[in-house]
């Protein structure tokens, strides 16, 4: 019988911008960045650190070029990943193309339990927006599943949409909409320790503060392809380096996590091994 971990491993990953093929290049910047090829790269920088970890977490923007091909080209390298991968769309995604095409390891689950931490992964895709938003049956669900989870029992959300300001004029105004009602709601649940979103394309690491002096952390994580430089008025690209977080939900209901990022840069010269 395999026993349930106390800590909980997680990594998380976000924002590949994938195409159908892998010599495709990014064509929102001049940065020569090959989408494909950095995940590739980071799935097998991770490949030689998974031991004690439960899960990859891959919160939205898998797809650039949003067609069934670039879809089944993910799933063929999240497959051979030695981890469940459990991720949500994003705002370039497309939803129903996902679930069409993502299967084996890879999964699209509202709720994973591990030990006394439950995942609750939230899609905040909106068709043809930018921002994030979750529908009213969404929010009824969410609040069923808080529910559901004993007192004595700690949740972390995987979101695409960052739920608070990040300080960068230009990446604000595509939040999480809601986030109001979010944090509302979120309120009268205190196992709800943590959120992890991608979407900002760099590091942030804050928190949601209510009145009565709770705190809940709000980590951001940097992309699998091109940086954003933060706190700024108008887009800015920083580097190229691709990124993951570590994360560590301990028993006591603490949470651990660091942004690392891969010690190489993905050259152009990497399409020749290419698969």
């Amino acid at each position: 019988m395999k026993k349930i971990p106390d800590t909980v491993r997680l990594f998380q990953v976000t924002d590949s911008h994938c195409y159908a093929s892998d010599d495709s290049r990014l064509t929102w910047t001049d940065m020569p960045i090959y989408p494909n090829l950095s995940l590739k790269a980071m799935l097998a920088h991770l490949r030689t650190r998974v031991v004690g970890y439960s899960a990859l977490m891959l919160t939205g923007d898998l797809a650039q070029e949003e067609t069934p091909a670039t879809y089944q080209r993910v799933n063929t390298m999240l497959n051979a990943f030695p981890l469940p991968v459990y991720t949500i769309p994003g705002n370039h995604d497309i939803p129903k193309m996902m679930q069409e095409n993502l299967s084996g390891n890879v999964q699209m689950p509202e709720h994973v339990a591990v030990g006394k931490w439950h995942l609750l992964l939230l899609d905040t895709h909106a068709d043809g927006k930018p921002d994030g938003r979750l529908t009213d049956e969404q929010f009824e669900r969410f609040e069923k599943l808080l529910v559901s989870i004993r007192e004595d029992h700690f949740v972390a959300v995987f979101m695409h949409h960052h739920p608070v300001p990040i300080g960068s004029e230009w990446m604000d105004v595509m939040g999480l909409r809601q986030r109001t009602y979010f944090w509302n709601l979120v309120e009268h649940f205190p196992q709800v320790k943590v959120v992890f979103n991608g979407h900002i394309h760099q590091e942030f690491n804050g928190q949601h503060e209510y009145a009565g002096g709770r705190t809940v952390a709000v980590h951001g994580t940097p992309a699998t392809c091109v940086q954003m430089k933060p706190v700024r008025q108008n887009i800015e690209f920083d580097h190229t380096r691709p990124a993951w977080r570590d994360i560590v939900l301990l028993p006591d209901g603490r949470v651990q996590t660091q942004v690392h990022y891969l010690p190489f840069v993905v050259r152009e010269e990497a399409i020749k091994s290419s698969i």
